[in-house]
């Protein structure tokens, strides 16, 4: 929640009050709205509006107000503050340019300051880049419309493919930043919209285009629907422009993520966040962040807070989905090329995914060290003891018994052999001093592996070798495609038991690449792991 303003504000101009007889008042401005509840609602809004327009110091409307009400009306005040529905009282600008009148709404709904954000635009310079004379030419209408002062038009240092143009925004104070309208594939982006262009995002930009497999329909626009595009994609970067003013003249920080307008050549438009994976340096480590072992959420609704990494247009991965995949006796989904596999379809969705971004992020090592990623802190954990474990050579595990089965072990072995007939063989091994234990799964024909586990318990290693081998073996009845990876992963309780295990042993030592800071603002963890 935004702090409260301790200067004199007002209700932003474009703030709207509808009355809901009971329910409340709703109060709106563009796509956000606020309901304010309770039965008397509608009177408390009547009385204080007109204040709330011409300006009011906020403890000074508290301390007018009756004793009993000061608590509904600070909670209204907290949800005006909240959703940037106030402003500073500033003195209203006077002489505007028709362009300025214009674009004076617009910067007072982005900003709390609208009249310092409307001068700075009019004392600064634009200069605009590019190849394209007609594009050049529309995009500095558009920020001349925009209300921005002076837009200067040249050729020098122009952008090569995949930008088709890019802006320069000279402010009277302050450092310069850049703006962009890129192209390919049938997609025009244009913007950020909540921070400048610069080296970090450009280059990874041009790799995304570089990598896009998919191209143009074959068609060519004619020449009124790329005017048409030009005209769109030309107010959307002048628009990022300006929402870029905006936020310096608030002194708000801009966003790590760049989100672009995404429009086709069929002139549909919309936002899309350009999300910059980094590369996890494993030779370069910190401390593992604190984390509290606690019951993980769901796996459904862990993979609802990461949908931007396969975004339609952005995303790094493919979306794992089961598709056509059988679910029975156990998960499958595929991501792109990577098919993953677990005890449930959402199980095998996360592993999907986890196994697509494993190459994306991690940078290649030849250290003798565990590699993790994780949606939690301990699923990464256990994800690089299980890495660890699985690149530990032979002759530092000993033969163990075979445990007895479990019921869930015995379903999955009489699934492998009755009901998909693979003839196979469990070999279990186990760490010098007993505390992990090693499941393989081979056909008895080729000794081929069909399936791995690691857990610190025999028969929970046995299940995720098992659950491994008959999903390869269910992925074997299906039509070519690419096979299921038998090594590594497991379930997201399996893993969680292996984090423990390695954090009241201490037998493994366990540390954060280089890079997990910003993966972990993308909502993936990510853990090194080595023997003490």
């Amino acid at each position: 929640m935004s702090e409260p303003s301790e200067s004199p504000v007002r209700l932003k101009s474009a703030v709207r009050a509808r009355f809901l007889a009971e329910e409340g008042v709703a109060l709106s401005m563009g796509a956000t709205a606020v309901v304010v509840r309770g039965s008397r609602a509608d009177t408390v809004w009547r009385a204080l509006e007109p204040t709330l327009r011409a300006g009011f110091e906020r403890e000074a409307l508290l301390g007018g107000f009756p004793e009993r009400g000061r608590p509904f009306l600070a909670s209204i005040l907290d949800q005006l503050e909240e959703h940037g529905f106030l402003r500073e009282l500033e003195p209203e600008p006077e002489g505007l340019t028709p362009a300025e009148r214009g674009a004076y709404p617009h910067l007072e709904s982005l900003t709390r300051r609208p009249h310092a954000a409307l001068a700075a635009l009019r004392e600064g310079t634009v200069r605009v880049r590019s190849f394209h004379p007609d594009l050049a030419a529309e995009a500095a209408r558009a920020l001349e419309r925009a209300g921005v002062g002076t837009v200067r038009v040249d050729s020098e240092g122009a952008p090569e493919s995949p930008l088709l143009l890019t802006t320069r925004w000279e402010p009277a104070e302050g450092e310069p930043v850049e703006h962009l309208i890129a192209s390919g594939g049938g997609l025009w982006l244009s913007g950020p919209r909540d921070r400048p262009a610069g080296p970090d995002l450009i280059e990874p930009l041009r790799r995304w285009f570089a990598s896009r497999k998919d191209t143009a329909n074959g068609t060519t626009p004619d020449e009124a629907a790329t005017r048409l595009v030009h005209t769109l994609v030309c107010a959307q970067l002048a628009l990022a422009l300006v929402a870029h003013v905006a936020r310096d003249a608030e002194g708000s920080a801009p966003a790590d993520d760049a989100e672009f307008m995404v429009t086709t050549d069929e002139l549909v438009s919309e936002p899309r966040v350009f999300s910059v994976l980094p590369r996890l340096n494993p030779e370069v480590t910190g401390p593992i962040p604190a984390w509290e072992a606690a019951e993980p959420p769901e796996v459904p609704a862990l993979l609802d807070t990461v949908t931007h990494l396969w975004d339609r247009v952005f995303g790094p991965v493919d979306e794992p989905r089961p598709g056509s995949l059988p679910q029975l006796p156990v998960g499958l989904a595929r991501s792109g090329t990577v098919v993953g596999c677990g005890p449930t379809t959402a199980e095998a969705r996360l592993d999907a995914l986890l196994r697509a971004l494993r190459p994306e992020v991690w940078s290649p090592s030849t250290a003798p060290v565990g590699l993790g990623l994780g949606l939690t802190p301990e699923t990464a954990i256990g994800a690089a003891v299980v890495d660890l474990a699985l690149r530990t050579p032979g002759e530092h595990w000993k033969d163990a018994a075979t445990p007895d089965l479990s019921p869930g072990s015995r379903r999955l072995w009489a699934a492998l052999t009755l009901r998909l007939g693979v003839a196979a063989s469990l070999v279990v091994h186990a760490t010098d001093d007993g505390g992990l234990h090693r499941a393989r799964v081979l056909t008895e024909a080729e000794g081929e592996l069909w399936g791995e586990g690691v857990a610190p318990h025999p028969d929970t290693a046995v299940h995720e070798a098992l659950l491994r081998a008959v999903a390869s073996a269910r992925l074997a009845e299906e039509p070519p495609g690419p096979p299921l990876d038998a090594s590594g992963g497991g379930t997201s309780r399996t893993l969680s038991d292996l984090a423990r295990w390695a954090f009241e042993t201490r037998a493994a030592h366990l540390s954060a690449p280089e890079g997990a800071d910003r993966l972990r603002d993308l909502g993936v963890h990510s853990a090194v792991a080595s023997w003490s």
